[in-house]
This record gives C-alpha cells, structure tokens and sequence, in this order.
C-alpha cells in the first residue's frame, strides 16, 4: 500500500508536495468557479420567476395597450380603417360586452402573437382600458 508519506520519498519530496499543491489549488479554483456559476444561475432563475410579476413590469391596462395594441389599433384606439384595423372606440365596439372584447383579443387569428404574451388579468386590463378610451 503505498501512502502519502512513501509516495512523497519515492519521488523527491519537494517535486510531490509541489504538484500536491498544484493540484489543491486547481480544485479550489474550480470549486470557486462551481459556486460563481450556480449563483449567477439561481439569481437568473429567481429574476426569470419574479419580473413577471413586479409592479414596474406592464401591469397597468394603459401600458400594456401602448405596448401590445397602439401599433395596429393607434394610442386613441380609433384603428385604420384603410388597413382593416377596426376602432375599438366605435359604436360597435362600445356595444360589445367585456367577455366578447376579451374573447377578440385571445381568439382572433391577428391577435395570435400578442394574446400568448398576455395572462388572463392582463386581458382583463386592456378590456378596461379600452372601455376607458371609449369614454373619452
């Protein structure tokens, strides 16, 4: 059985207990660079969990609509009739119920990209914004 001890006399103790050293070092270093890594991952984790659901991120009916809707639909909602975008201030639209606005933001072929990105309280913001651009 050979031991740290004879291990080190057999092959010149200052060579051995220099790659010794060597090789602790190296470990530490790595271990060192584990640590790093798996605490930038869980922070990426945690900021991937919680920025949804931060007050800042997009959570009122007025930011999302100029986020999500005003491209197509304008800031005032009055829509391009010259495209084919409808108003969402029309008459029409007035007469609508909340479920049939929701359901045309979740439903419409159109709307596929943008209603993936929008939770179920979020539709229920632009609803509301909209019914407050109908207003004014």
């Amino acid at each position: 059985m050979v031991t740290f001890a004879t291990a080190a006399t057999e092959c010149g103790e200052d060579h051995c207990f220099h790659q010794i050293g060597k090789i602790q070092t190296e470990r530490k270093a790595i271990m060192k660079m584990t640590k790093i890594a798996m605490l930038v991952l869980t922070i990426a984790v945690a900021l991937f969990i919680l920025i949804p659901s931060l007050s800042w991120a997009a959570d009122d009916g007025a930011t999302l609509f100029k986020a999500k809707c005003a491209a197509c639909h304008g800031a005032d909602g009055a829509g391009k009739p010259a495209a084919k975008i409808p108003s969402l201030v029309s008459d029409e639209a007035k007469k609508a119920s909340d479920d049939e606005l929701a359901k045309d933001i979740t439903e419409k072929p159109k709307h596929a990209g943008v209603a993936k990105a929008l939770a179920p309280d979020q539709v229920k913001m632009l609803v509301s914004y909209i019914r407050e651009l109908q207003k004014k």
